[in-house]
């Protein structure tokens, strides 16, 4: 009796080790499934962000090929050619001698209207590895074409050293879109680029601030498609969303500070020790 009561007693303890075994291998098992689901989850929703940034970045690209094509248009229209066909019907008069000297001076504009077109689609003055000479040749040739004061204040001993040729490339095209804005929108009759290095507590890096004394706008509601204000014209926050693109491919912070009278202030910040790289960029 007594053996008999001990196997019985053995055979229940192996079935309640089996028992153990089987709620702990499945316990486990159970865990391992939560969490792969959770990291496919995270991946899941992670792809849908990174395919709707995709998206946002794609129309923005579409608008903005579309809206340069349309303001190259309007600006051969409203110039080169109001003028070409000016001076055709000068050289078609029959006294056509006393209208050569106007019809040059004609053409001289036009070629200058013409050279400023090509120069904004891409300077042939731009120096891959001098950020501060490209800036300069920027203020100075934009200030010729508005009434709008550029200027840049940079010390000669500030350090950009650590810019690559994607970084200065995209930093100056930040700079053209916002001078464009700038003299579209602002009214202003001023504007500084300021570039300077870190200050004291400062993170280390380059800081790059361009202000304006013009009209501001509110600045949340512009980006978000809420706002009264026109200055950004039709494309509403395509011109900001493509200069936060472009600071965001260097790995740059942007930031925009605006009120309604109070001017336009855009700050970008690129670290020194930055070890992340755009495997992209664009022209």
């Amino acid at each position: 009796m007594i053996m008999g009561h001990t196997q019985t007693v053995e055979e229940l303890e192996r079935i309640i080790e089996n028992y153990i075994t089987f709620f702990i291998v499945f316990d486990i098992l159970f865990f391992v499934m939560i969490f792969v689901s959770v990291l496919l989850l995270i991946r899941f929703f992670k792809s849908k962000k990174s395919l709707k940034d995709s998206n946002e970045y794609l129309v923005y690209t579409i608008r903005g090929q579309e809206e340069e094509r349309a303001r190259i248009a309007r600006e051969l229209h409203d110039t080169v050619a109001q003028d070409l066909r000016y001076c055709k019907n000068l050289l078609e008069k029959d006294e056509t001698a006393t209208n050569i000297s106007e019809a040059v001076y004609i053409l001289e504009k036009s070629l200058s209207q013409v050279r400023l077109i090509s120069y904004n689609l891409s300077p042939a003055d731009i120096t891959k590895k001098d950020l501060k000479s490209n800036l300069v040749n920027l203020c100075a040739s934009v200030s010729q074409t508005c009434n709008v004061k550029f200027r840049l204040s940079m010390l000669d001993d500030t350090d950009t050293s650590f810019l690559d040729e994607n970084d200065i490339l995209n930093i100056y095209r930040i700079a053209q879109e916002s001078f464009t804005n700038i003299i579209k929108h602002s009214k202003a009759e001023e504007a500084v680029i300021l570039i300077r290095n870190s200050c004291e507590n400062e993170e280390k890096g380059l800081y790059i601030f361009i202000s304006d004394d013009g009209c501001g706008f509110d600045y949340d509601a512009q980006r978000y498609g809420n706002s009264g204000f026109t200055r950004l014209g039709a494309s509403k926050h395509f011109g900001l969303m493509g200069m936060e693109k472009r600071a965001q491919l260097i790995g740059a912070d942007f930031s925009v500070s605006s009120a309604a009278d109070e001017g336009t202030q855009i700050r970008i910040f690129k670290r020194k020790n930055n070890l992340w790289k755009a495997k992209k960029h664009f022209l």
